[in-house]
């Protein structure tokens, strides 16, 4: 007999008996958990355990001596019903493609998968299909053969005008897709208003939020954590995605972006743009930065000049709504919180 229950994160014991348990079947104990359920067998003996980070269920772990008897979907049941107490009404797991079908019996819909790396499914409301009807309808009386370019914009900058400017020339319509996840020193919505205002007057390019399904901390981790080792997989994910979902949405055939000379992350992602975006039949085209000098123009120039508390100089790589607003009493919050941090990002 099986005795399930909620696993106290905060007591040493127990955070370290779930270590050595997803140790022992080739797991880490995630980041940022909300919430943690494990079953123990009738020794008291930890034997399957999940955790639910955000939206994400994360780390299910079954001894591997009692595979195929049912644990993970008992553990995965146990989170579904934490995050509907919790209020999310939609969660997500990574799975080996294997065992998708077992998730999908407990009411998951596949996503998208990457061989060799996982699957990722999805649970409840508002997921992937409303989204896409959702660009559908952005998209109904736009032209076909349009374009994309997917930014963080933190902040936007000349070379992020730049850029669109160029895409804006070159195609009939534009959708610039704004990051979503508020992993940044400039949240979303300051973020997604600045591009907004930097781009009002081209008239042929549309500004939409990339939801939970581009360059998000579900399809792309590694772009925020900088962990070059999951790239690969990561932006292989993102980009599929991409392909199959968001860009038929939104009648994409061409996709734009700059060259990285900065971030190995990013870099690596514009070489998965090249190799994986041809082959689902989407143009990919890379356009040399904006230079200043011998230098790129980057959003974390920016964030440095206010570090250095040079806020004039900025002046001169970012359009004027961009300088407007940092120098508003609006953004003197996040102003002082990029003094305070050390992160680059």
């Amino acid at each position: 007999m099986y005795e399930e229950r909620e696993i106290n994160l905060s007591l040493p014991f127990e955070y370290s008996e779930l270590k050595d348990f997803l140790s022992s079947v080739g797991l880490k104990v995630p980041s940022g958990i909300d919430h943690c359920v494990g079953i123990y067998d009738p020794r008291e003996e930890l034997v399957a355990a999940g955790s639910l980070v955000g939206n994400i269920i994360q780390g299910v772990g079954v001894h591997s001596s009692l595979q195929g008897e049912g644990l993970s979907a008992r553990v995965v049941s146990l989170l579904l019903k934490k995050a509907s107490l919790l209020g999310r009404d939609k969660v997500f797991i990574f799975t080996r493609t294997e065992e998708a079908r077992k998730f999908e019996d407990l009411g998951f819909h596949l996503v998208e998968s990457v061989k060799d790396y996982a699957s990722l499914l999805e649970w409840g409301r508002h997921g992937i299909e409303e989204f896409k009807y959702c660009l559908r309808k952005i998209a109904e009386d736009k032209p076909p053969d349009s374009a994309s370019i997917v930014v963080n914009c933190n902040p936007f900058t000349n070379g992020h005008r730049y850029l669109i400017e160029k895409t804006a020339s070159e195609n009939p319509h534009v959708y610039v897709i704004v990051v979503r996840e508020d992993r940044s020193l400039f949240p979303f919505e300051a973020r997604f208003d600045l591009v907004e205002k930097g781009v009002q007057d081209l008239e042929n390019v549309t500004v939409i939020s990339g939801g939970d399904y581009v360059i998000s901390n579900l399809t792309f981790p590694s772009y925020f954590t900088r962990d070059d080792s999951m790239t690969p997989y990561h932006a292989t994910l993102d980009l599929k995605i991409f392909a199959e979902h968001i860009a038929p949405s939104l009648k994409v055939v061409r996709r734009y972006a700059g060259d990285e000379p900065y971030c190995p992350v990013t870099s690596t992602y514009n070489s998965f743009m090249e190799k994986i975006l041809p082959s689902c039949g989407i143009e990919m085209i890379i356009i040399p930065r904006l230079m200043d000098g011998n230098k790129a123009v980057s959003a974390s120039t920016v964030r440095d000049l206010i570090k250095q508390d040079r806020m004039e100089d900025i002046k001169y790589i970012v359009p004027e709504t961009t300088y407007d607003f940092l120098v508003s009493e609006e953004a003197s919050g996040i102003v002082e919180n990029i003094r305070r941090s050390s992160s680059r990002h």
